[in-house]
């Protein structure tokens, strides 16, 4: 028995087909999604579409969270109207209420059959979290949320990495960021386990894919300009598959957020004019410093 699992999509249909042709190709018996199927790249509609299309099971991650809070009103209420926000907003504003009542309906975890009972436990973050990830730290309430599962074998996403390690008895195992890895390899990643000789073994997966072609996509679809300044990070974040996200909010400081948008332009600038990657940024902004402004 094979299962494919991949996660992070984020929007990156192109990604997303990347995975799915090599997950045939491998025999996969069953495919799974562990969340983040969108945002913040524009065509998160046209990857919920096709996940949902082919009935791939799908546990909800942070990011579908992003899009129930939208369309709360008074969660959207201390997200609308800001900066750092327009990505989410954008993606928000091309969902449907019908795929946004699939997303609430998603649950946090799906137990996979295996055989002889060697069940897989999906998960986002951890089973009970999609913004903690139990390769982050393994405290004791982590501890307890991982031992109130039955199966040995714990997959999530969130992280962006491919990782793996033996605990207690279980292995914990992250599948790769599948749109947006963050492990210096700009490839489509996600997991491939094999059921044999007893015991699931894991694969790794690295998948090359059109990665100019979504570049060329995301300039067409002016992401540079609608998403904003937050945008230009995660383009560079595709681009060189390294973090840039936190270390940005790490470089501005905690609760020293800009308030407007000249001053997110500003500091996102200067965050990637201090590790080295305006001068190469900047070109594919072209008029979004100035255009931006005009539209917010």
């Amino acid at each position: 028995m094979k299962l494919a699992i991949f996660s992070d999509i984020h929007g990156n249909y192109h990604a997303l087909e990347a995975i799915l042709d090599d997950a045939q190709r491998q025999g996969a018996d069953q495919i799974i999604c562990a969340g983040d199927v969108v945002n913040p790249f524009p065509d998160s509609r046209r990857a919920w579409e096709q996940v949902r299309a082919l009935n791939i099971p799908t546990v909800r991650g942070n990011h579908e969270d992003y899009m129930l809070a939208m369309d709360d009103p008074e969660d959207r209420a201390g997200m609308q109207g800001k900066v750092q926000f327009l990505p989410v907003q954008v993606t928000a504003a091309t969902m449907p209420s019908s795929m946004i009542a699939d997303m609430a309906a998603l649950p946090m975890t799906l137990s996979i059959s295996g055989p002889g009972g060697d069940d897989v436990l999906v998960c986002h973050g951890s089973p009970d979290q999609t913004r903690r990830s139990f390769s982050q730290e393994l405290d004791g309430e982590m501890a307890a949320s991982l031992n109130r599962y039955r199966e040995r074998v714990i997959v999530g996403g969130h992280i962006h990495q491919q990782w793996y390690k033996h605990w207690q008895g279980k292995l914990l195992l992250l599948c790769g960021g599948g749109g947006l890895p963050l492990n210096g390899s700009t490839t489509a990643q996600y997991l491939l386990l094999t059921h044999q000789g007893g015991q699931w073994e894991a694969e790794h997966r690295a998948v090359d894919y059109d990665h100019a072609g979504l570049l060329r996509s995301l300039l067409e679809q002016d992401f540079l300009i609608k998403g904003g300044p937050i945008a230009w990070l995660f383009y560079d974040e595709l681009l060189t598959a390294e973090r840039r996200m936190i270390p940005f909010f790490e470089f501005t400081g905690q609760g020293q957020h800009p308030d407007t948008l000249a001053g997110w332009q500003g500091a996102v600038q200067r965050y990637l004019k201090s590790i080295g990657r305006w001068a190469v940024i900047r070109p594919s902004v072209g008029e979004a410093v100035e255009a931006v402004s005009s539209l917010y």
